[in-house]
């Protein structure tokens, strides 16, 4: 009797299938074609889990039929402390998984995100958030809750600390400039870099106390070697260009715009490189190599030219001799080398 009623059991389940469109093949059924395909979790689904008894007719498509307290099916539920919606559960979740749901906050009135954003239903403002009354649609989106646009509307000048502490808001950091200046005396509320230092009151010469390669950017490795303050080549409106140091050789000699502090200073320091050490500080201590003889006659004859140490400062005149005596001048040249001229 209970081979034979199993037989008829079997072959009732059979015929549903077929009405259904079931194959009869086991594991073969396409279940897409009741026009209900399997995704996700259900794909692994049982099928007593969804047709309970065997029963096919009649099996709830939509997913509260089956996802609420109560229903003949077993499945997950809403959870009690879910967020109040009357939206269907596939506005937010999807069959692979309830995690990770995206909601949908179209029509929902402005202000009102505290109404499930209290901690409980949703995640809602913590701890250390900076203090504030106004509502989370001040400063966070529903497209993500990071970053926050803070409205800085209204907010009096000189209070920045009273967010600003590094607690309720990013402060001053550890390595910042010392000073007792208000935030916004140099940072904007657009952006906190770059931030714009006032150096109304600083002292001359006073430069390196800040910028020292720690509070504030100092002199690179690759600066030109020099022990002047920063404030006698650059400006606090900006650091670069810079204005060259002021010569206060007594031997300098203003030159060309073709003349780079490199033509001189050819190991990156103060001190001048002198090509021709033994004729400094003269004009042939560098151009001695320029010089001339043929062009600098001092006795036509016996022919007698001038040496690179009589003439090694380019000025003057030049004077031509009648004799090797040089008693008797025969004519002398009135012009004379400038430093400005380009050229020789």
């Amino acid at each position: 009797m209970t081979r034979a009623f199993l037989m008829l059991t079997l072959a009732c389940l059979a015929a549903a299938a077929a009405s259904l469109g079931h194959a009869q093949v086991p594991g073969k059924f396409d279940h897409l074609r009741t026009g209900f395909p399997l995704t996700g979790a259900h794909q692994a689904a049982r099928c007593d889990s969804c047709h309970v008894r065997g029963i096919f007719k009649g099996t709830p498509r939509q997913c509260a039929s089956c996802h609420t307290a109560g229903r003949r099916i077993a499945s997950v539920v809403m959870p009690a402390n879910h967020i109040p919606v009357t939206q269907p559960c596939e506005s937010c979740h999807n069959t692979s998984t309830f995690a990770g749901a995206r909601f949908s906050h179209v029509a929902i009135a402005a202000g009102s995100c505290a109404s499930c954003h209290n901690g409980s239903s949703a995640k809602g403002k913590p701890a250390n958030h900076v203090v504030t009354t106004a509502s989370c649609d001040s400063c966070h989106r529903t497209t993500a809750w990071l970053p926050a646009a803070f409205s800085h509307t209204g907010v009096a000048p000189g209070t920045c600390a009273s967010c600003h502490n590094g607690t309720s808001a990013r402060g001053k950091t550890a390595n910042h400039v010392a000073t007792t200046a208000s935030c916004d005396t140099c940072h904007r509320t657009t952006a906190w870099l770059p931030a714009t230092f006032s150096h109304t009151g600083v002292a001359p010469g006073t430069c390196a106390t800040c910028h020292n390669g720690t509070s504030a950017t100092g002199k690179p490795t690759t600066h030109f070697v020099t022990t002047r303050a920063c404030d006698a080549c650059h400006a606090t409106s900006a650091w670069l260009p810079a204005r060259p140091y002021t010569h206060l050789s007594p031997f300098y000699k203003p030159h060309n715009s073709g003349v780079t502090c490199a033509s001189c200073h050819k190991s990156n320091t103060e001190m001048a490189t002198w090509t021709f050490a033994a004729y400094k500080p003269d004009c042939a201590g560098c151009h001695a190599s320029r010089f001339k003889p043929d062009a600098h006659k001092k006795v036509d004859s016996p022919k007698i030219l001038y040496t690179v140490s009589e003439l090694k400062d380019c000025s003057g005149s030049c004077h031509t001799y009648t004799n090797s005596t040089f008693t008797t001048t025969l004519k002398s040249r009135s012009g004379k080398h400038r430093s400005t001229d380009g050229g020789f």
